[in-house]
């Protein structure tokens, strides 16, 4: 008897924000063993000059010029993309269309909120329609730019996410409430390591420096003179060579309190091993805090999509926006009062909240997609 094949998954996503991979990795993780799954940056694939100036474009306007950001948001939220199209778009929709013919996919996972037109438009002109899912990676605040495709499945992180577009037109049996596709093992990673703290026990901060080396400089002082209980692990990433000379003197001076890593593969132990979690309000780096159910103190958020991940952090009673390095402090300080009472109720308010994820539930209602339309 002839084996049946395993469905094939193409999963598309785009490299402007750091959300879009994650999600996009998540999914592929969870789709291990039951699918043949090939993921694409279309964009990087299509045209990887454009791609690179466009990315390193965005990356400065939104750490440098937040407020433009905001604006150029704010006129997006009023374009639907189904009747006026990003220009320039072209060639990735000429290499998305060589995909689905060359490679032949069951089913199509995007993960950035452009490509569900291209899919639209394909099937329009060529007939071929793909069935596709749109992974939303942003909670609460919900740009229009995902809302106008024929997209067959929405998948969002939230009940309030899903209220959310449905008031704005979305088909309710559409949008399906899965989590954000964050690593599979993060969760269970929580739940082998569970975190307590009392007085007396160094409570462990990391620490995502994602800002320039003068914010990163007055919030690690400020969180290491606000309790001597108080240890960071501060992550500096791809930026360790620009900021690390303006805090080496930090580490001598506070000692083993601070610990400074580069670029690491190792965040999910590091998120197991910490009380708490200091960093931008990105999609993935939210979701992947709430799915190790560590309460987060959100230090840089962008204007629009990012102010929704961290209404959604207070709705749950698990973090809070702190606009600079003095409030960072005091937050701090008033979590570890009353032996720590105020951070283990935000920790037990996330581990109740049981935001552990969405990848599996994604990747089954995908392959429901796919199953349906090889039948």
């Amino acid at each position: 008897m002839e084996k049946r094949r395993l469905p094939r998954i193409l999963i598309v996503t785009a490299g402007y924000g750091e959300g879009h991979n994650s999600a996009a990795r998540g999914v592929r993780d969870a789709l291990a063993g039951r699918a043949e799954v090939r993921v694409t940056d279309l964009c990087a694939e299509a045209m990887p000059r454009m791609f690179r100036l466009t990315r390193a474009a965005y990356l400065w306007i939104i750490s440098r010029l937040p407020r433009l950001w905001k604006l150029m948001y704010e006129v997006s939220d009023k374009r639907n993309l189904a009747e006026k199209p990003v220009k320039g778009l072209a060639p990735v929709e000429r290499f998305l269309e060589r995909l689905l013919r060359d490679w032949k996919p069951d089913a199509v996972v995007c993960t950035y909120m452009v490509y569900p037109y291209m899919l639209d438009s394909l099937a329009s002109r060529t007939g071929n329609a793909v069935p596709y899912l749109t992974v939303v990676t942003d909670s609460f605040v919900i740009n229009k730019s995902w809302l106008c495709s024929e997209s067959p499945l929405w998948a969002v992180t939230d009940p309030w996410t899903r209220e959310i577009m449905v008031e704005k037109g979305l088909p309710p049996d559409r949008v399906r409430v899965t989590g954000f596709p964050v690593n599979p093992g993060l969760g269970a990673l929580a739940r082998e390591r569970p975190v307590s703290w009392k007085a007396g026990e160094p409570f462990r901060v990391l620490y995502f420096a994602q800002r320039s080396a003068r914010h990163a400089r007055a919030e690690l002082q400020a969180m290491l003179e606000a309790d001597p209980s108080i240890c960071v692990t501060c992550i500096l990433g791809r930026r360790f060579r620009r900021i690390y000379p303006h805090i080496r003197d930090l580490r001598a001076r506070y000692g083993h309190r601070l610990a400074v890593r580069g670029w690491t593969r190792r965040v999910p132990s590091y998120l197991a091993a910490s009380h708490v979690v200091v960093g931008k309000a990105g999609g993935a780096t939210v979701h992947e805090v709430l799915a190790s159910a560590r309460p987060m103190l959100v230090n840089f958020l962008l204007p629009g999509q990012e102010e929704g991940n961290a209404r959604l952090l207070e709705k749950l009673g698990g973090g809070r926006h702190v606009p600079d390095a003095r409030a960072l402090a005091s937050a701090l300080r008033e979590m570890v009062e009353e032996g720590g009472a105020p951070w283990r109720r935000m920790h037990e308010n996330l581990v109740k909240a049981e935001k552990t994820g969405g990848s599996g539930k994604i990747a089954d209602l995908v392959l429901k997609l796919a199953e349906e339309r090889t039948n």
